[in-house]
This record gives C-alpha cells, sequence and structure tokens, in this order.
C-alpha cells in the first residue's frame, strides 16, 4: 500500500480531518469511476460513492491494512451500487391505464403475465443463480459480479479491484466454470420436464 495512505489512515483513525479530507479526495475519482460503470446515471453514482465514504469513515477503526485503501473503498462502493441496484428493482410504478376517451382497466393493455409454470421455473433458476454466486469463494465472486452481472469489462474490474488484467481474466474463468458446474442440475431438470 502506498506509505502515505498508510500515515493518512493512521492519522484519520485519530480523527484528523485533514487527513481525512485528503483520504476522500485522493480516492473519489476511482470510486466514482466504478459506481457510474453500475449504476450507470451520473446522480445515482454520486450518491453510492458519498454513502461508501461516509461507511468507510465511520468504520476506519475496523479498516487493518491487509489490502490497500483503494481497494477497501472500491468493495465498499459497488457494495452501495449492489443495494442502490435492489432498492431500484423493489420500486414501484405507477402508470396510467385510461385512454383519450376515458376508458379503463385491463383491456386496454395485453396481459405480459408469464404462466404460473414459466414463473415458478424463473423462480427457480433465479434463486439457483443467486445460491451459486453466493457459493463462490469471495476472491471470485466480486470479479464475477462486475464482470457477468454489471457487465464492466475486464479492464474495468480488474482496475476497480486493483488486480491485473491476467489475473481478473482468470478469476472470471474460474468463476464461471463454478457458476456452470452449481447450475448443471438446475439445466439437467429443465430438460428432464
Amino acid at each position: 500500500m502506498n506509505a502515505s495512505d498508510l500515515i493518512l489512515i493512521a492519522q484519520s483513525k485519530r480523527g484528523d480531518q485533514d487527513a481525512i479530507s485528503e483520504l476522500f479526495q485522493r480516492h473519489y475519482a476511482t470510486a466514482l469511476s466504478v459506481a457510474r460503470r453500475i449504476l450507470r446515471r451520473h446522480e445515482d453514482a454520486q450518491d453510492a460513492v458519498q454513502a461508501a465514504f461516509m461507511m468507510a469513515f465511520r468504520r476506519l477503526e475496523s479498516f487493518r491494512c491487509d489490502a490497500s485503501f483503494k481497494t477497501w473503498i472500491t468493495r465498499i462502493t459497488v457494495n452501495c451500487c449492489l443495494l442502490q441496484l435492489r432498492e431500484r428493482r423493489n420500486r414501484v410504478t405507477w402508470v396510467q391505464l385510461e385512454s383519450r376517451n376515458g376508458e379503463q382497466g385491463p383491456d386496454l393493455l395485453d396481459s405480459g403475465k408469464p404462466t404460473p409454470e414459466k414463473s415458478a421455473w424463473h423462480g427457480q433458476v433465479a434463486s439457483a443463480f443467486a445460491a451459486a454466486v453466493a457459493q463462490l469463494p469471495n476472491h471470485l465472486q466480486l470479479p464475477y459480479t462486475l464482470f457477468a452481472i454489471h457487465e464492466l469489462s475486464l479492464q474495468d474490474v480488474a482496475s476497480s479491484l486493483g488486480l491485473s488484467l491476467s489475473a481478473t481474466k482468470s478469476r472470471v474463468y474460474r468463476a464461471r466454470a463454478g457458476m456452470r458446474a452449481a447450475l448443471q442440475p438446475v439445466w439437467t431438470g429443465r430438460r428432464g420436464k
């Protein structure tokens, strides 16, 4: 880790506001870049980065210096972004169902609802996928999530996690192999029906 970051972290743990400000200024641009790639909207990315830094500085005492501060704040930023995405999925969107003639109701829209069988199948697949991702070792889980789910490039994943490109490729490849093995029973069970 950068020696000056270590000094700033030690000073920040003692409550030095200038050190906290310097850490923030050094790592804000990188964290914002990662958040923008995940969330796509600048305002959402800024909110996630602000939440990540607030969380990081509140928990600075728990920072053990095993990894660089950049890696630590990047991981917190990614987690804040994922939380925002989850919250976004759970928001309710209201749609006006009136025609210009004042007619109302479901006759205006063709139901796009899947059949109960399809819904059950999608639920099983989603559950199996989430379980498979959760079973990946930590060092494979985050690179896979950023690459496969949030569609970051391998180079972006590597830079956001502080890894070499070859290490990132290797981790994503091993994670994909693990996912295939974990999901094989789900696909095999579907084909038998």
